[in-house]
This record gives structure tokens, sequence and C-alpha cells, in this order.
């Protein structure tokens, strides 16, 4: 796909698929409150301390685990919307949640083979862990389009990934750091906007809480397609997988 094609289904996906995509949003910017609200908000040797206790805190690691399991249902709604647009069909109702929802049970077996999988590439080595990313990440896309079974979306993903690992690699790459660009531009100028806004009518603390955490919905709301269109658009470009 061209890059002008790449935009236009990335602004469809935003438009058809915007449940799905508000649904990531909230998610992630629930999650970010929520920690951003337990870090010291000074450098002092103590904070520093805390800090260091947090960043290693069951806490921490509890909400990055639910917001990956949760956050999973709307991804698979944005991978499924974002191959119907580029197919040319209509997307599916409710931004692709209802579709997904029937899915999830089987994604997350999926994701956890696919963590497990990667996990132990790591451990082994950097290099190992990887390549296994980057060749198995296309089974969302492999199980929300029809294409295989959940038992063989991962076997999909590596063949199809085969021989093409850096050009795929390459197209999500970009294609999502563009996505999380547009996302951080919308987050200054909204920010700057909202402090105009909370400077001239002199809002108190709750409600500058509230406006800032709209703002954080708004950003991740543009960036949500960026990894489902990503993937789905450099999946279409290798074709057939090997046999």
């Amino acid at each position: 796909m061209s890059g002008a094609a790449i935009f236009s289904l990335y602004r469809s996906v935003l438009l058809r698929g915007w449940p799905a995509a508000l649904l990531l949003a909230l998610m992630m910017s629930l999650l970010i409150d929520r920690l951003m609200l337990q870090l010291p908000e000074d450098l002092s040797l103590e904070a520093l301390e805390q800090l260091q206790a947090f960043l290693v805190s069951a806490t921490l690691w509890r909400s990055l685990l639910a917001l990956g399991l949760l956050s999973l249902w709307p991804s698979c709604a944005l991978v499924l919307c974002a191959h119907h647009l580029a197919g040319g069909t209509k997307a599916p109702a409710a931004g692709g949640l209802l579709a997904a929802l029937r899915a999830y049970p089987a994604a997350l077996l999926i994701a956890l083979l696919f963590s497990v999988l990667v996990s132990a590439g790591l451990a082994l080595l950097l290099v190992p862990g990887c390549y296994l990313a980057g060749a198995l990440q296309w089974w969302v896309v492999a199980l929300m389009v029809g294409d295989a079974k959940a038992s063989q979306c991962l076997q999909q993903s590596w063949r199809r990934v085969s021989g093409h690992w850096w050009r795929s690699n390459t197209t999500a790459f970009i294609v999502t750091i563009c996505g999380l660009g547009a996302g951080t531009l919308v987050s200054v100028f909204a920010g700057i906007a909202a402090h105009l806004l909370t400077a001239g009518l002199s809002l108190d603390a709750g409600a500058r809480h509230i406006v800032a955490l709209a703002v954080s919905v708004l950003a991740n709301f543009v960036a949500a397609p960026a990894y489902p269109v990503a993937l789905v658009a450099s999946y279409r470009d290798l074709g057939a997988p090997a046999k």
C-alpha cells in the first residue's frame, strides 16, 4: 500500500471505528492517570527512592497486565475494521467491537502463547526475542480476518513474514510512529488550548485534572488506530503466505 492509501485507511478507521478507538483511548488514559497520581511530585532523594520502589511494585505490573489484557479487545476490533475498509467493504457494527468480543477468548490464548515465546527468546538472547516478536505479531490479523483458525494464527504469521521480516516490520514501524506522532501533536496543541482555558476560567484543581484527562483521551484516540492499521497494511502487502 502506498503512503497515501495508508493515510486514507488510517483516517477511515478513525472515523468508522471510533467506538473501538475511543474505548482503547479511555483504557490507556485512565491507566496513565492512575499511575501518574502515584508518582512523586519532586526530585528529592526520598522521592527518587519512592519512584524506584514504584517501578518494581506489584501495582505497576498488575496495572500494565490489566491494560494488556483489556486493550486486546478494542485492538482486535480496530484490526478487523481496518481489514474491511482496506478491502473496500463496510466497517463492522460498533467499530468491530461485537465481532472482536466473540474472538476475544481465542485472542487471549494466542496472546499468552505469543508472550511466552517472545519472553523465552529474550531470555536466551535479545536478538531471537526481537525476531520472534517481529515474525509472530501478525497473528492478530490472521485471527480477525478469518484466514486461519486460532491454532494456526502464529504459524500463518511466521509463514507470511518469512523472507520479508525487514520489509514488513519497517512498514509497521513507520506507520505506527507516524500515528503516534499525530497523537503527540494533538496532545501538544490540545494541551496548550487547555492551559489557556483553565488559566482564563480560573478552574480549581479537580476541574483542571478533568481537562488534562480529556486531553489525554483525545491524544490517545487519535493514536489508537496506528498499530492496527500498520499491521493490516503490511499484512496485505505481504500477500499470500509462503508454502
